[in-house]
């Protein structure tokens, strides 16, 4: 069984490089939109264990409306791999772990298959700038996560560096997340998820405008 876990900031209070574009209470909905939709492509694959790392209680709030388990960060967490590891040792051993941002509008469930095919003990799913969309430990203690800038490439390299098989997958799902007013500019072509396209037709053509 393939546990999914999926790091969240409380809603308004990340996506810092937005601001110039999105008020709090955007942002916030929009990050709360991605969210439905990863948790909605996570489910079409069929996983049934999802668990959010939540950064707070909205974040708790949100992910308790999508009635998924939620793994609230300690207090004296800091930082994104910090609170993975906290959420992972809240959720004890696992075969696999799935780690998934949470700020993926395009994911759905084809994407999320082919990293889960992949015949390897670390497979990475980059995403456009070079993090990582998708991490898959197997063991899910296999490697510690390395989440920052470069980050596809710094897990690979753990994962050489312990001797553990990987896999890199790349796919549109888990390439396209948002952080960037150029990233939020692109939502406007293609396909997204339906709570994300929901939103973006509420706020897109104000965005175009202001881009």
């Amino acid at each position: 069984m393939t546990t999914a876990l999926v790091p969240l900031r409380d809603p308004g209070h990340g996506k810092t490089r937005l601001r110039s574009v999105l008020s709090t209470d955007r942002r916030a909905a929009l990050a709360s939109a991605m969210l439905d939709d990863v948790v909605a492509a996570l489910r079409a694959a069929s996983l049934t264990r999802i668990v959010v790392a939540a950064g707070g209680p909205g974040a708790a709030e949100a992910a308790s409306a999508l009635d998924v388990e939620v793994a609230l960060d300690p207090p004296s967490v800091g930082g994104l791999n910090a609170a993975l590891s906290a959420a992972a040792r809240q959720l004890g051993p696992v075969d696999e772990l799935l780690i998934v941002a949470a700020d993926l509008p395009r994911l759905n469930a084809t994407d999320v298959a082919a990293v889960l095919r992949r015949d390897a003990e670390v497979v990475v799913s980059p995403t456009r700038g070079g993090g990582t969309g998708g991490l898959l430990r197997r063991p899910g203690d296999r490697i510690p996560t390395a989440y920052g800038p470069g980050s596809a490439q710094r897990h690979l390299s753990l994962a050489a560096e312990v001797g553990a098989s990987s896999a890199t997958v790349e796919t549109c799902g888990f390439a396209e997340d948002v952080d960037t007013e150029d990233d939020l500019a692109r939502l406007g072509v293609g396909p997204l998820g339906t709570a994300t396209s929901r939103w973006f037709e509420a706020w897109g053509q104000r965005i175009d405008a202001t881009l």
